[in-house]
C-alpha cells in the first residue's frame, strides 16, 4: 500500500526455539504474499553468533544442518520468495546453499560501526570506529564471490532492477 516494490523479513535464529521463529517468519510472509501478490517478498535467516566483548549472552546453537533445513523448508513452502544468506555463514555452506535454496548472498561485508563511511564518501574519518557487531565467517570480496558463483555453473546478478 505504501508503494514499496518489496519487503524483507528475518528472525535472528538462536534467541529462542529456531523452529518456532522460522515458522512464524514463513507464515508472516505467506499471509502478506496472499494479500499483496504483486510485492516482492524475501526472507533471511541470520544465526546468533557469539557476541564480541559480551560473555553474558549464550546463543542457542543452530547448526548448519538445522539452518539448511530451515532454508529448504522456506524454498518448498514459498517457492517465489527471495532467500538471503549472510556472510555470518561459512564459504562452504554458502557455496552449497546457493545451488538449492538461496537467491542472494552478500560479499565484501564489514560489521564494524562506521566501517563503510570511507567506501561511500571517499574520505577517511578521524573518529574512532566502533567495534564489530558480530563475527563474519565468509570474508570473500565481491570479485571472489562472483568468480566462485560462476565456477558453480550459476549466473551471478548484481542487481535485479533498472531505473529508467
Amino acid at each position: 500500500m505504501g508503494g514499496m516494490r518489496g519487503v524483507a523479513f528475518s528472525a535472528l535464529l538462536g534467541l529462542s526455539d529456531f523452529r518456532k521463529d522460522a515458522l512464524a517468519s514463513a507464515l508472516h510472509v505467506y499471509y502478506l504474499q496472499r494479500k499483496y501478490p504483486h510485492a516482492e517478498m524475501s526472507l533471511s535467516c541470520p544465526r546468533l553468533r557469539p557476541i564480541i566483548n559480551n560473555d553474558k549472552i549464550n546463543p542457542l546453537d543452530v547448526h548448519e544442518k538445522q539452518l539448511c533445513q530451515v532454508l529448504c523448508a522456506y524454498r518448498i513452502f514459498l517457492p517465489f520468495v527471495g532467500i538471503t544468506v549472510s556472510s555470518r555463514e561459512s564459504a562452504e555452506f554458502r557455496n552449497g546453499i546457493v545451488k538449492i535454496a538461496a537467491t542472494k548472498v552478500s560479499a565484501g561485508v564489514s560489521t564494524g560501526i562506521g566501517d563503510h563511511e570511507s567506501k561511500y564518501t571517499g574520505k577517511e574519518s578521524d573518529e574512532v570506529q566502533g567495534g564489530e557487531q558480530f563475527e563474519i565467517d565468509d570474508s570473500r570480496s565481491l570479485d571472489k564471490m562472483y568468480k566462485d558463483i560462476e565456477s558453480e555453473g550459476l549466473q551471478p546478478v548484481l542487481n535485479d532492477y533498472l531505473y529508467l
